[in-house]
């Protein structure tokens, strides 16, 4: 088959272009003829629609003036629309050969209203079967919560989205929101890693992480915030979890951790974060509280890229140097760095966020988990001073016992059983007819 998959944008660090690529491999593997298609493309080889841009201006200004403005005439904002809608239809001629398109996000979110009204014609009118990959739903977000236009809610009804397409979602409470407004059933398929790719391991390239950061490698204790610089990554908890490690790791002097390394009277703590600031205030509170809590911040994204090239590293550059993953987010759609950490077989400190309870804990995995009752403190997320403490005497015991490495490759295992590139490849070849 001649297979589309299809989103605003391709080829950049969200979850939803990630998961693309990790789905264009599996059917390419599987025997299909698989192109990416976006309206913004960045490096990546892939059908450029200009009209489904992120940031299309046109599109933004109706956005706007459907779910921002109020008192905007009705019969002009619906003149736009149609326009709009045959204008992408047009660019849309580039697919009419193709047998399925797997629609990322269109029909989810209200983003592009005349881009999905197009896409879903188009197609209809050229018998190209749809397959709706819903990773967010426009009901959940309160920015579209206003509509400044009765035929548009109409639209949102009908078509975000239609229910005479396949709906696959990426986790159980995605699904349960699918049926309980729409009354759609639809199929989960989690996000996946590559869990048979080659090993991530420290070599002499990766190794300069630690000369450029100032890093003992042979003394020094680094823990990995992976993540992009956002709130919701709930950041501040593990500074405060780390606080607390550091008032204890006087007493290894002279321990080994699983990973090699031997605390001395000289060795320091380190939270490394090598992912965008995208909050630049956000980063800025943190690092006034890790100054408050003793804590070393190291801000690195400067010499992070997608791969390695003119001296910066890959993300997995960074996993391959530490020695503990944090991972406290308040909210994910599933937790692309949770299997990163899983790959790279690296200890977890972790935030129950709705999806990980719902869905990811039921496997197993053993992590160091700072509960799911947080509260706001200071403008921070927090959660109780006990519970630091327990994780922090839960980190240690990970960090300086011979079981660890066992653990890891468990995790390693359930990983692979349940989040692999030939799970997903099962689940198309049984649930998704192709």
């Amino acid at each position: 088959m001649k297979i589309g998959l299809l989103h605003y944008r391709v080829g950049e660090t969200d979850g939803v272009s990630l998961e693309m690529e990790k789905w264009q491999t599996v059917l390419k593997n599987m025997g299909h003829e698989v192109f990416l298609i976006a309206g913004e493309t960045g490096n990546t080889n892939a059908l450029n629609i200009p009209s489904l841009a992120y940031r299309n201006r046109r599109n933004l200004i109706l956005k706007s003036r459907i779910f921002e403005k109020n008192g905007e005439p009705e019969e002009e904002i619906l003149s736009e629309i149609n326009l709009m809608k045959k204008e992408i239809y047009s660019e849309l001629d580039i697919i009419k050969d193709f047998d399925l398109i797997i629609v990322n996000n269109l029909f989810s979110l209200a983003h592009n209203i005349p881009a999905a009204l197009a896409l879903y014609d188009f197609c209809e009118h050229n018998k190209i079967k749809i397959i709706g990959h819903h990773h967010d739903f426009y009901w959940e977000r309160d920015y579209y919560k206003t509509v400044n236009s009765k035929k548009v809610s109409e639209m949102l009804e009908k078509f975000f989205p239609p229910d005479n397409i396949k709906h696959v979602v990426i986790n159980s409470i995605a699904e349960k929101s699918l049926f309980e407004k729409k009354q759609a059933e639809s199929e989960i398929i989690p996000n996946v890693f590559d869990f048979d790719r080659d090993e991530w391991i420290q070599d002499d390239y990766n190794h300069e992480i630690y000369n450029i950061l100032g890093i003992n490698p042979e003394n020094d204790i680094i823990f990995l915030q992976a993540t992009r610089v956002v709130r919701r990554k709930g950041i501040e908890m593990a500074i405060d979890t780390v606080a607390e490690f550091n008032k204890k790791i006087s007493e290894y002097t002279g321990r080994k951790t699983y990973s090699g390394k031997t605390v001395s009277e000289k060795t320091a703590v380190y939270i490394v974060l090598p992912g965008l600031e995208e909050e630049i205030d956000y980063s800025r509170e943190l690092l006034k509280l890790a100054e408050k809590k003793g804590v070393n911040l190291k801000f690195c994204s400067a010499i992070c890229s997608d791969e390695r090239e003119d001296g910066k590293f890959s993300l997995w550059d960074f996993y391959t140097v530490s020695d503990f993953i944090t991972y406290p987010s308040i909210l994910e759609g599933f937790g692309n760095q949770f299997l990163e950490a899983v790959f790279a077989k690296k200890p977890i400190l972790i935030y129950e966020y709705p999806v990980y309870k719902s869905d990811i804990a039921k496997t197993g995995f053993k992590t160091v988990s700072l509960g799911d009752n947080a509260f706001n403190k200071n403008g921070f997320f927090a959660v109780s001073e006990n519970m630091y403490k327990k994780c922090s005497l839960e980190i240690t015991e990970l960090l300086f016992s011979e079981k660890t490495k066992d653990i890891l490759n468990n995790n390693f295992e359930i990983g692979k059983k349940y989040y692999s590139y030939e799970t997903l490849r099962k689940i198309l070849e049984k649930n998704i007819r192709l």
